[in-house]
């Protein structure tokens, strides 16, 4: 079993310290789990320089570690290397920097691509016995990267995001799919109460999703902090009846693929 915690935020898209500030009370608040998600740019849409984004992860390690939590940063528009990455960082209950995860095909429909650079396919981080991926926001809608992250081994992929309240159902039937061909449990964590480049209304309806498809927990509009407990036995027993990624990997042991 593993125990998690979505925050679907109500971000203030003009004003980058409030939602610092919200942000931090709000992860102060969360106890008794062990990973914890936060959306895709829930900072708001501003490029962070490398020494504000240094100030910003290490509030967010001590945060981390004062919690004993694992923590999924969602994803920012931050400079490295004279580049500019949408970049999620994975924080260990000790409150170190582990990984970086980077969106590999930044949007094109809100012009990510113009500033943006791509990232490479990510890594699988531990949370204890737990396996996990990340597939930042457009990055779930190419099968291959999630795939990917489950024949390497994750138990559970987070999708941070920033979705606009006309695609929440292309996105629930994404995350039903997603789950169940690979098996694993598949978490949706949205911003709420802010608005899109294009103005869109961005409306929440975070969700769990599990390896045989079901819909765990899903949120309303509302801010809120979505806590739910993933028994990890549902995949080996999801497996048994759907070997999908065996048969892959056979597949690709026999060079079918």
């Amino acid at each position: 079993m593993v125990r998690i915690a979505l925050v679907q935020f109500a971000r203030d898209r003009e004003d980058k310290r409030k939602n610092i500030e919200r942000m931090l009370s709000i992860l102060g608040g969360i106890t008794d789990v062990e990973i914890v998600c936060l959306p895709e740019a829930w900072i708001g849409p501003f490029k962070i320089d490398e020494r504000e984004g240094s100030g910003i992860l290490s509030t967010l390690c001590d945060v981390a570690a004062e919690n004993n939590y694992v923590l999924i940063t969602g994803g920012m528009y931050l400079y490295r290397g004279g580049k500019i990455f949408d970049a999620c960082h994975v924080i260990s209950w000790e409150g170190r920097v582990v990984g970086i995860v980077d969106k590999i095909f930044p949007s094109i429909s809100v012009g990510e691509r113009k500033f943006c650079t791509p990232g490479s396919p990510s890594s699988i981080f531990d949370a204890g016995d737990v396996k996990f991926g990340i597939a930042i926001c457009v990055d779930a809608f190419y099968p291959e990267i999630v795939r990917d992250l489950a024949l390497k081994g994750a138990d559970i992929v987070f999708n941070p995001s920033n979705i606009p309240e006309n695609r929440i159902e292309l996105w629930r039937s994404l995350s039903v799919t997603r789950a169940s061909e690979n098996t694993v449990f598949y978490v949706f964590v949205n911003n709420t109460q802010t608005f899109y480049p294009d103005k869109r209304m961005v409306l929440g309806h975070s969700m769990v999703v599990g390896p045989g498809g079901d819909v765990i927990i899903e949120g309303d509009e509302a801010e809120a902090v979505l806590r739910v407990e993933l028994d990890l036995a549902k995949i080996g027993l999801t497996r048994k009846r759907w070997p999908f990624l065996n048969d892959m990997r056979k597949a690709k042991e026999d060079k079918i693929f």
